[in-house]
């Protein structure tokens, strides 16, 4: 749509909201309900504007929170915002289902942090995922619109930022991306970027999935020489601590891996570009939420994101703890 329709121009918008506020304002107090009903429709009017005015300004559709601990918790699917003046995602292929809840789970599983003296990084994206995917490579991130381009950079070179600076001050971290998935099996699917047939296979080929995994860097320098096999489904796996509290997980050590056949997501673009797969320094898992018991009412989210929170900083000791110490 052209921008010249979305709304009047800023003098007109000052004209419109002068005359408008100033009609009947001398009038008793039997107008008074119909003058707070104007002032309510012209409030409107002008946020709507304002909301749907073009700008290189991205910062209203991310929030980005710097932490003191080595923990980035990414959510790029969870946003609400649609500004018209950025088309849809239409081309063949798109995803453009909202991964519903996930913005407000992150808020929560930060605020539960809080509470236990931890600060992650937080990186969520308030966009809706219709108008820019920002867990797909920048090229695919959009269709024939590249309006929102700057807000791709923006929002990757964020994770960039934060994840050099936990190198820096930690050595090592974990980045955490968090989604939701509408799979029939009502399970925690966590991604490693080891695909079904791999985690099936894992015990045969441990030492070459080992190299393709987003969680070398814990390989590599997990203080009690842990294993990929055990890192992904032993005892202190994450899987495994999630299925502890309540929340059927894969991989785990009750569930080591998706049946065949089974939908199963591995991991997208944020955990192949800033995991330690292909260079070291912080390890990255894809976190996909089931809706039941996880997401589906306002008393299972905050339930959740409780639990979650307590079991990231459980996790954290168990698998980082020479580094926490150190601080």
């Amino acid at each position: 749509m052209p921008h010249d329709y979305l709304c009047f121009c800023s003098k007109d918008l000052n004209f419109f909201a002068k005359h408008a506020l100033s009609f009947n304002t001398d009038h008793s107090r039997l107008y008074m309900p119909l003058i707070k009903f104007k002032y309510f429709i012209v409030f409107l009017f002008l946020w709507g504007c304002i909301e749907d005015q073009p700008t290189n300004d991205w910062e209203t559709f991310v929030t980005f929170k710097k932490g003191n601990f080595p923990l980035l918790i990414v959510a790029p699917h969870g946003g609400d915002l649609k500004p018209q003046w950025i088309q849809n995602r239409e081309c063949e292929g798109a995803v453009t289902v909202q991964d519903q809840y996930t913005l407000g789970i992150a808020f929560q599983i930060e605020n539960e942090l809080r509470k236990r003296g931890y600060n992650p990084y937080m990186l969520l994206a308030n966009i809706h995922r219709i108008k820019i995917d920002l867990n797909r490579p920048l090229a695919t991130s959009f269709c024939i619109d590249n309006t929102p381009e700057g807000l791709w950079n923006l929002f990757h070179n964020q994770i960039e930022t934060y994840r050099s600076e936990v190198i820096n001050q930690f050595g090592r971290g974990l980045l955490i991306d968090l989604h939701g998935h509408g799979h029939t099996n009502q399970r925690i699917e966590l991604g490693y970027l080891l695909s079904g047939e791999q985690l099936r296979n894992i015990k045969e080929n441990e030492f070459r999935s080992s190299d393709g995994s987003s969680i070398q860097s814990m390989i590599a320098n997990h203080p009690d020489k842990l294993s990929l096999l055990e890192l992904l489904r032993g005892q202190h796996s994450l899987g495994t601590l999630l299925s502890m509290a309540g929340y059927p997980s894969v991989p785990s050590i009750d569930d080591p891996a998706p049946s065949k056949g089974d939908p199963f997501f591995s991991g997208g673009t944020i955990t192949q570009r800033y995991g330690s797969k292909n260079r070291a320094g912080v390890d990255a898992i894809q976190i996909e939420l089931n809706r039941q018991n996880v997401r589906e009412t306002s008393s299972d989210r905050e339930q959740f994101s409780q639990e979650f929170a307590q079991i990231l900083i459980d996790y954290m000791h168990l698998h980082y703890y020479d580094i926490l110490e150190k601080r």
